[in-house]
């Protein structure tokens, strides 16, 4: 029997969602993956939640500071436990520059795909109970969203931290 008293998220999740084919063709565009993946370096940010947070604005859902942090708070225990740690291990038999390794590096990179997906198909669950923002331009919304997450990351910091390419291919995809 399940213990329901756990945060393990909800029971049944959609793995080929339009938020997951959101990601895919937005983060193999020109430049939105080497962003992504500086700004994850810099400041600790889940790739997973600034994609969402794009999205989210492509379907004219505008997130407030409240909503941003109910959906980190939705995916956490997975990120912390099992995104986290692969990625790490993944990176970590990098270092190991041995041509036989580069079978296992791949599997590695597969389970770690793997596990994003289940992060977002969390976070798709989570953005069923959120409304449209009535009269919200989805291109507005998409950088408030984007831009409201990476404050949130970035307090403390004396420069402004954005993601222009995030928000230009995805005001493209409209």
């Amino acid at each position: 029997m399940r213990d329901r008293s756990r945060n393990d998220g909800p029971d049944i999740l959609e793995f080929d969602n339009e938020f997951w084919r959101f990601s895919l063709a937005i983060y193999g565009q020109a430049h939105v993956a080497e962003e992504c993946l500086s700004l994850q370096q810099t400041l600790g940010i889940d790739v997973n939640l600034l994609l969402f947070c794009a999205w989210l604005g492509t379907r004219a859902v505008t997130l407030g500071a409240n909503d941003i942090e109910d959906a980190s708070t939705a995916v956490d225990n997975w990120h912390q436990n099992v995104v986290r740690p692969l990625r790490g291990a993944r990176q970590w038999v990098k270092t190991f520059n041995r041509e036989e390794l580069g079978g296992l590096r791949g599997r590695m990179k597969e389970i770690e795909l793997d596990a994003e997906q289940v992060e977002q198909a969390i976070l798709f669950a989570y953005s069923k109970h959120l409304q449209k923002t009535a009269g919200a331009d989805r291109g507005d919304a998409i950088a408030s969203n984007v831009s409201r997450y990476l404050k949130a990351k970035s307090a403390g910091q004396t420069s402004a931290v954005s993601a222009p390419h995030l928000i230009e291919v995805a005001r493209r995809a409209l």
